[in-house]
């Protein structure tokens, strides 16, 4: 049986290995760079026990017997996560990069990856994990991403090889970033005015008018709840999707607006105003965004 493991253990690695061990997987380990710290690391280190899972302390510990690595850490260490790993790796071995970074990022933790004798596939994952945990659909790309379909599949894996040359996943994702995310930006934009104006209802019942057979409201809601929830991730990711416009010679106008959007609701602190989640009426989540930014003023 394939044996998985994880490096890197936030909400993605938790969601994703929960699911592969309902599936009958084995997944003994993960490594998480907090694991070690006492204070910080702790809910870490519980969520790996409540599933079965030992916390190592070292990349080395969590990879030793494993087929496949999953890497889903943030998208500033994924390069790093990749350095930490080499020492460990065996030529057999598969390196999978589920982080959001740019196609030049990829290439880089896929040459560093390579230089140790393992194999390096590439995944963008293509909707949020959270409601899909491991059957949360991806794209892979790299010479054993065949290989890696083959090994997945069988665990629910929602998981689809489109080429062999490391990039040509994460361009997907990142083209279709500048679409969904500068969708969830402009919800806040327009609905924080709205609001203030009193009109939010007739704008969206105006949406509905020019675009019938879509739930505006409902829409108006998730996506800004996502944005209260994930903001931090979404602008780390479109800057990487920047620097993607930028090395292909198109002008990243709307990526940079919508990371610099995503930035503006990290600041208000909304993620931390709603601990246990944030509701799904889109009017209290820009009310909470608007007085946050006036109480900091």
């Amino acid at each position: 049986m394939t044996t998985i493991a994880f490096i890197g253990f936030g909400e993605a690695g938790q969601d994703i290995s929960q699911g592969l061990i309902g599936e009958g997987a084995r997944v003994p380990a993960a490594f998480d760079i907090l694991f070690p710290d006492n204070a910080k690391g702790q809910r870490l280190r519980d969520a790996a026990a409540d599933r079965g899972m030992t916390a190592a302390m070292t990349p080395g510990e969590a990879i030793a017997n494993a087929d496949v690595i999953l890497s889903a850490v943030t998208a500033d260490q994924s390069v790093v996560a990749a350095e930490g790993a080499v020492p460990h790796l065996k030529p057999n071995q598969i390196f999978m990069d589920m982080n959001s970074t740019s196609p030049m990022k990829k290439r880089k933790a896929a040459a560093v990856i390579e230089a140790s004798g393992a194999r390096y596939v590439e995944s963008a994952v293509m909707a949020t994990v959270p409601g899909y945990a491991h059957k949360v659909p991806m794209l892979l790309a790299g010479a054993a991403a065949v290989e890696l379909v083959e090994l997945l599949s069988p665990f629910g894996m929602d998981v689809e090889a489109v080429g062999t040359e490391i990039g040509e996943a994460s361009s997907i994702k990142m083209f279709r970033s500048v679409m969904v995310k500068g969708w969830e930006a402009l919800f806040v934009e327009a609905l924080s005015a709205a609001e203030l104006a009193g009109v939010s209802e007739r704008v969206l019942a105006s949406l509905s008018g020019s675009y019938p057979g879509l739930d505006w409201p409902g829409l108006a809601s998730y996506h800004i709840s996502r944005v209260a929830l994930h903001a931090k991730r979404r602008a780390a990711e479109m800057r990487e999707v920047v620097a993607t416009l930028e090395e292909l010679g198109v002008e990243p106008l709307m990526a940079t607006a919508t990371a610099d959007r995503m930035d503006r609701a990290v600041d208000t602190g909304i993620r931390e105003r709603f601990p246990d989640g944030p509701p799904e009426d889109y009017r209290v989540l820009v009310a909470a965004m608007r007085d946050a930014r006036a109480n900091s003023g």
